[in-house]
């Protein structure tokens, strides 16, 4: 697994590797959208949102492409960025849209991203 995510939802990773993120505890009574959203220091959103459906199951994986993550760009002179990430679960027939808050999180923390600089460029 190319990615830690620690107890409050913050993930560390390298830029430009490659891992998947779960969401587990999904309610299963129905087919629900779940979205996942990056932002900058600047709240300025990093590429598209991702999409994934539930299919009534408990839980997801977002699948972080190699391609993606290397659009979180580390400042030279810098040993780390610092980005944030949203999951939120929708239902277009239920109208509802929910925020994730993870683990030991409370209303008003937010996930961080931790990107480090890439070691090696690979293929």
């Amino acid at each position: 697994m190319a990615f830690n995510v620690d107890n409050y939802g913050n993930i560390t990773l390298i830029q430009g590797d490659s891992g998947e993120l779960v969401i587990d505890g999904i309610n299963t009574d129905g087919d629900y959208e779940v979205y996942m959203a990056i932002q900058d220091k600047a709240r300025k959103p990093i590429g598209t949102e991702l999409c994934v459906h539930t299919n009534r199951r408990s839980s997801v994986v977002f699948m972080l492409t190699g391609d993606y993550t290397d659009l979180l760009k580390v400042d030279k002179n810098e040993a780390f960025a610092i980005y944030y990430y949203g999951i939120k679960v929708c239902s277009g027939t239920t109208l509802l849209e929910d925020t994730l808050i993870f683990g030991d999180s409370e209303i008003g923390d937010v996930n961080t991203i931790t990107v480090y600089p890439k070691k090696v460029e690979g293929i």
